[in-house]
C-alpha cells in the first residue's frame, strides 16, 4: 500500500472504504434527497433507538422497520451523524455531541437526508451510540421519542469485549491518529464502537477495560437523558424481555409509541429471536459464563455497583443478574 495512504487508514479500510462508496451510489435516492432539501420538511416524532452496542438495539430497529407506517435507512446513520461531527473536526476528542452544536445548514441536511428513505412514512432510526447525543438530537428533534435497549450488564461487555477481538474486525469505527498498544490486539490504529472521552487514556489498556470504559459512558449517557428527555418520549426495554416475552414486550413499546402491531412484525421479530441479524452468537441468558467468564468476573464488582442505574441488580461475586419484569407473574 502507498505510504500516503497510511495516513488515512490501514489496507483494510481502504478496501472497506471504496467497496462501501461503490455500494452506496444511488442516483435515485440523490435525486430524491435533492427534491427533499430544496423542499424541507420537518420529520415528526421519529422514533430513535439509542442503547449500548450489542445490547439488541439491532434486533429491535429490524423488527419495527417491517411496518408499514415507518421508515427507515437499511443500516446505523453514522453517515448522516458524522457529516457534521466526526471527531476529527474537533481534534479526535469523542464521538460525543452536546447541546448547542447543531451547525447552520445541518438541520436541513439531516432532514432532507432521512426523507430520501423514509419518503412519508414516520422516521426510525438506529444509532446504538446516540446514546451519548441525546441532547444534541433533541434540538435536531424536539419531539423524538427514545427507545433505550438495555441488557444484562455482564451479557453486554462479554459482547463488547467479542466485537474488540472479531477477527475481520467487523466493528470497526475509526482508524484513530494514534498507535494502539492494547495487549494482544493486532490493529495498531482500528478502534473499535464508539469513541469515548478519555479513549487517549486507553491506548495500551485491556480489552475488557476497554469495554467497561464505554460500557460506562453509555450508562452515564442513559443517566442524564432520563433526567432532562420528557417521561412520554423515553421508553427503556429490557433486551431479555423481548427474548422471554416477545409478543407480550412489543405490544407494549408498540402501544407506546403509537405504531399498530402489523403482522409483519410480529412475523419479524419471531424470525429474529431465531437467526437475530449482525450477531456473533445465538442470543441467550448469562452467555459471558461460557465466553469470557473469568474477565467478566474480575469486573463483577465495578459492575454491580453499576447495574442498577439500568434496572438491574448484579451480585458482585456470583454475576447473578435481576431486574424487574423478570419476576412478573404472567411471564413465560
Amino acid at each position: 500500500m502507498p505510504g500516503f495512504l497510511g495516513r488515512f487508514d490501514d489496507p483494510y479500510g481502504i478496501t472497506w472504504r471504496v467497496a462501501n462508496a461503490v455500494r452506496r451510489v444511488d442516483l435515485a435516492r440523490s435525486a430524491r434527497f435533492l427534491r427533499a432539501w430544496l423542499a424541507p420538511k420537518a420529520h415528526r416524532r421519529p422514533i430513535l433507538i439509542v442503547g449500548m452496542p450489542r445490547s439488541g438495539t439491532q434486533l429491535l430497529f429490524h423488527v419495527l422497520r417491517e411496518s408499514p407506517d415507518l421508515g427507515a435507512m437499511p443500516r446505523e446513520g453514522h453517515d448522516v451523524w458524522r457529516q457534521y461531527h466526526h471527531p476529527r473536526r474537533v481534534g479526535w476528542r469523542s464521538d460525543h455531541v452536546g447541546p448547542g452544536q447543531v451547525a447552520p445548514g445541518e438541520r436541513r441536511f439531516v432532514n432532507a437526508w432521512f426523507t430520501s428513505y423514509t419518503g412519508d412514512r414516520r422516521l426510525i432510526e438506529k444509532t446504538a451510540d446516540n446514546v451519548v447525543r441525546v441532547a444534541y438530537l433533541r434540538e435536531l428533534f424536539p419531539d423524538a421519542i427514545f427507545v433505550v435497549m438495555k441488557r444484562n450488564p455482564c451479557d453486554a461487555l462479554n459482547s463488547y469485549i467479542n466485537m474488540w477481538r472479531q477477527p475481520q474486525g467487523r466493528f470497526r469505527s475509526y482508524f484513530v491518529p494514534v498507535d494502539l498498544t492494547i495487549p494482544g490486539y493486532p490493529h495498531r490504529r482500528r478502534w473499535c464502537s464508539t469513541l469515548i472521552e478519555g479513549w487517549r487514556d486507553l491506548v495500551a489498556a485491556p480489552v475488557p477495560e476497554i469495554a467497561f470504559a464505554q460500557w460506562l459512558q453509555y450508562v452515564n449517557g442513559i443517566e442524564e437523558a432520563r433526567g432532562t428527555v420528557p417521561a412520554a418520549q423515553w421508553i427503556e426495554c429490557h433486551f431479555e424481555d423481548l427474548l422471554t416475552r416477545p409478543e407480550a414486550t412489543l405490544g407494549d413499546l408498540c402501544r407506546r409509541l403509537d405504531v399498530a402491531v402489523d403482522p409483519l412484525v410480529l412475523a419479524k421479530l419471531q424470525e429474529l429471536v431465531r437467526n437475530p441479524v449482525n450477531a456473533m452468537t445465538p442470543p441467550g441468558d448469562e452467555k459471558w459464563r461460557s465466553d469470557n467468564v473469568e474477565e467478566v468476573r474480575a469486573l463483577l464488582p465495578r459492575i454491580a455497583l453499576h447495574a442498577p442505574r439500568l434496572g438491574y441488580t448484579v451480585d458482585p461475586l456470583t454475576g447473578a443478574c435481576d431486574w424487574p419484569t423478570r419476576r412478573e407473574p404472567n411471564r413465560a
